[in-house]
């Protein structure tokens, strides 16, 4: 396989691994990726300055993608070359996520804060001692506390919901507001917990 793949690297054609790729060739693939990967790379650091919380690995992870989805939909007997056309296909992947991340309200990664880092912190309640338990009932007792001093009463249901598991959608539904406004609510919610 390997003296297959050394020979295939050096006299296919980017036509002839299409058409492996497309039969499902991950062999074929990985080839491709070793061919395009340096221009993937060059293209993705002209991106990844304008998108705060991304690294180049991760824009060289969805350039990849891209190249994947070039190897897919490309027709064989189109005028443009595959090279043009899986570039093409990789900078359009690169401007959607820019776009996504420039969206008005959208908020960039670096500041989003768990929210299970001080709420799922007790542990399981049958091995903890008697200390422990009191302890553990006083924290919780702080954190409710915490909870009633600084949250809405809209973002105590919202949490309350987004806790039982409900998503954006259902969350929405049931309190009769937008998904933008139960994102936005558990935005303010996670800032204020963080504290």
């Amino acid at each position: 396989m390997l003296q297959y793949e050394l020979h295939c690297e050096n006299t296919c054609d980017d036509i002839t691994l299409v058409t492996m790729i497309k039969n499902r060739n991950d062999a074929a693939f990985e080839l491709m990726c070793k061919r395009y990967l340096s221009l993937i790379s060059s293209i993705a650091k002209k991106y990844r300055y304008d998108a705060q919380g991304y690294e180049l690995s991760d824009f060289i992870q969805e350039g990849l993608i891209g190249l994947l989805a070039a190897c897919k939909t490309y027709d064989t007997k189109s005028n443009m070359t595959f090279k043009n056309y899986a570039m093409l296909c990789v900078e359009n992947r690169f401007r959607s996520i820019h776009r996504h991340l420039t969206k008005k309200g959208s908020v960039p990664t670096s500041n989003i804060v768990p929210i299970d880092e001080s709420i799922n912190t007790i542990e399981d309640i049958t091995a903890l001692s008697m200390q422990e338990l009191l302890e553990s009932k006083e924290y919780i007792k702080t954190i409710f506390s915490k909870i009633e001093g600084v949250l809405t009463e809209l973002e105590k249901k919202v949490l309350s919901l987004h806790l039982s598991g409900y998503s954006y959608k259902q969350t929405a539904k049931a309190l009769s507001i937008s998904e933008k406004s139960v994102d936005n609510a558990l935005y303010r919610i996670r800032k204020k917990l963080s504290r």
